[in-house]
């Protein structure tokens, strides 16, 4: 029970600590789709004009499961997550069990029970997947739940009915988790026939018949289904060279360590499963008693693969084999408790070892950058109070459109749609037409909208390989922003303007032709202040002219706040920007004397504000190393406030 609880506090503890990523958005989609189209796999890719129906690869009993949870707790990353955790304390607690039974028909060294369950509490395997919102630790645990459950079935010559039930229950869902099963079923497939054989049972040849016909149907499906759907491409070929340690290095230490560096323990591990294996195939006795059963689980499935790659690639990474890590596990605490039986104290140095590196991995999968997944809580942050009427945001590529809006703030964007404010969110490239078409509609949207976001992932790049509608923007548009996230992360905010910001001199449709002069350096030579009231809680749209004297040769910010006077004289700000101009995207040392800058600025909704009170708009300019403010040495239009620094405009109809 102990071991049981820390298997489910390893998984649960920080199980929201990371974002989701775009793999588990797919679980998020599935588990939100009709009944009939999760149990078809369908996933739907739109772009706001047409969508796309896509076939999901993995059958449907997690996501079902999801969809159980998010219909009663919410969808927040943790209640995604929770049944891959759940799943890692099953996974542990069938560790346990086929221990057990190995131990009590002395297929395996006494002790066997404790070392491998202690492993497989702390495995950096099932931490990894244990803390992703996808099949993988339920299908490992289903793995382990249904082999055991078929050894416990044909222990004699009778079948106990109890235990054929929890195995065809716990089969056909570990079947629908995962089509990857099909190669575990020919394991069983073989279970049940040397029973058959054994006792001379005919009811054993037909179950086992069944499970041949079951299988075959499975496997061919799950063949045709990777060859048309290109699945396992992400090695051209696959050789036992590449395949062994990378499968070594992951159900030993977890993807979470570097295999240059963890080589050598890996070897350890190794060595460890194969003495498990040599105990339990030591005399015919023990291999008669079931004693082949983890070695054939543990490589059956890799010569699967091996073969059938050469007909189509079907390894794309060590989770698409976790149905290993329970038997490798077994093995390796069999190997433990093996030495044990030389000499007591001899498995202490080396489970001291294994444990060591196990504690590493795990640091590593917690605080190392490169172990990341997308931030995309970042990413919403940036963006909050970005949006304004007269923005367009494009989802690039529309296949992340469901993470896109799981994290962003978009909820007031699509009100304000609705509402009938000029905006809009749509995908990039647009789906099932040509390239041409796409510039031609970029082209439109520049002739509708003021500023053009894009929110781009590189995690699914697949409708633009060569980033050429990318490119497109770049080479027709203005990109005045171009944000990175950290390093291992394949996200980007991109911000393009239509028209280039720079006049001769200030547009005569100003709405506020004012002057304000700022140090004898820097001018304001008006503002628009444009409030919709069709976009609810979204910023408004002002837009400032601004020039300069002289070539500055510092960077200069500045403060534009909505100010109230009431009857009595007192002051209150309903609402403030505090910003290098572009927000240092177009700084002021690059300003040249004779030009006009216009600069787009999302004004954040005031406070609510009381009758009868003066509203006026405030500007101040400061150096933005010495926080030192320029003094107002001239203006038009407006007043300088009592303190030398500020300008003051009345905020009269907008």
């Amino acid at each position: 029970m102990a071991l049981l609880l820390l298997a489910f506090a390893h998984a649960v503890i920080l199980l929201d600590a990371k974002d989701l990523w775009w793999d588990e958005s797919l679980s998020l989609q599935r588990a939100e789709e009709s009944l009939p189209n999760l149990l078809r796999g369908v996933l739907v890719i739109k772009d706001g004009f047409s969508e796309l129906p896509t076939i999901d690869q993995h059958p449907f009993f997690s996501f079902l499961l999801q969809r159980l949870l998010i219909s009663t707790a919410g969808d927040s990353v943790f209640v995604l997550r929770y049944v891959s955790a759940l799943a890692a304390a099953l996974f542990t607690a069938s560790v346990y069990l086929w221990a057990r039974w190995l131990e009590r028909r002395d297929l395996a060294p006494a002790t066997t029970a404790w070392w491998a369950t202690a492993l497989a509490a702390v495995n950096p395997f099932m931490l990894w997947y244990g803390q992703e919102a996808r099949p993988y630790a339920l299908w490992a645990a289903l793995a382990l739940l249904a082999t055991y459950l078929l050894l416990r079935t044909t222990e004699s010559e009778r079948l106990n009915r109890r235990w054929l039930a929890g195995f065809v229950g716990v089969e056909v869902l570990f079947v629908l988790t995962h089509y990857y099963a099909v190669f575990l079923v020919a394991l069983h497939l073989l279970i049940l026939a040397l029973w058959s054989l054994r006792w001379r049972v005919r009811a054993g040849m037909i179950a086992a018949g069944v499970v041949v016909i079951a299988g075959a149907a499975v496997a061919g499906y799950a063949l045709w289904y990777a060859i048309s759907q290109q699945a396992g491409q992400n090695f051209p070929s696959i050789t036992a060279h590449i395949l062994l340690p990378d499968l070594v290095n992951a159900f030993s230490l977890g993807p979470s360590a570097d295999l240059a560096l963890a080589w050598s323990l890996d070897l350890l591990f190794a060595a460890l499963a194969l003495l498990g294996a040599g105990w339990g195939m030591r005399s015919r006795q023990a291999l008669r008693c079931g004693g082949w059963v983890l070695p054939v689980a543990l490589t059956l499935p890799v010569l699967f693969i091996l073969v059938l790659g050469r007909i189509q690639p079907l390894y794309m990474n060590s989770r698409h084999l976790g149905m290993l890590v329970g038997p490798y596990t077994l093995l390796v605490g069999a190997g433990l408790a093996g030495i044990g039986q030389w000499r007591r104290w001899a498995p202490w140095p080396l489970a001291l070892l294994l444990f060591i590196g196990i504690a590493w991995s795990t640091f590593n999968y917690h605080t190392l950058e490169q172990y990341d997944k997308d931030d995309y809580t970042r990413l919403g942050e940036i963006m909050d109070g970005r949006i304004m009427p007269g923005d367009v945001v494009l989802y690039y590529p529309p296949s992340s459109w469901r993470i896109f809006d799981y994290y962003l703030p978009m909820a007031p964007v699509y009100a304000a749609i609705e509402n009938g404010a000029r905006l809009g969110v749509y995908g990039m490239p647009l789906l099932n037409r040509p390239l041409d078409d796409t510039y031609a509609w970029f082209a439109e949207l520049g002739e509708r909208f003021d500023r053009i976001w894009v929110i781009k992932s590189r995690t699914h790049p697949y409708f633009d390989l060569k980033d050429d509608a990318e490119r497109w923007l770049r080479e027709n548009f203005l990109r005045v922003r171009d944000v990175e996230l950290f390093s291992q992360s394949s996200l980007r905010i991109q911000l393009y303007l239509p028209e280039i910001p720079v006049f001769e001199a200030a547009p005569a449709q100003l709405q506020h032709p004012v002057i304000a002069e700022f140090g004898e350096l820097i001018r304001l030579a008006g503002y628009d202040v444009h409030i919709d009231p069709a976009a609810g809680e979204l910023p408004a749209q002002v837009r400032l002219y601004w020039q300069v004297l002289e070539k500055p040769d510092r960077r200069y910010r500045y403060i534009w706040s909505l100010v109230e006077e009431n009857v009595a004289g007192e002051q209150r700000t309903l609402a403030t920007v505090e910003r290098e101009p572009y927000e240092g995207d177009i700084p002021t040392l690059y300003w040249d004397p004779g030009k006009t800058i216009m600069e787009f600025v999302e004004f954040p909704p005031a406070a609510p504000g009381e009758p009868n009170a003066r509203r006026f708009y405030t500007l101040q300019v400061y150096d933005a190393e010495t926080w030192e403010k320029l003094a107002v040495t001239h203006i038009e239009g407006g007043e300088i406030g009592d303190d030398g620094v500020t300008a003051r405009f009345a905020a009269g109809a907008q």
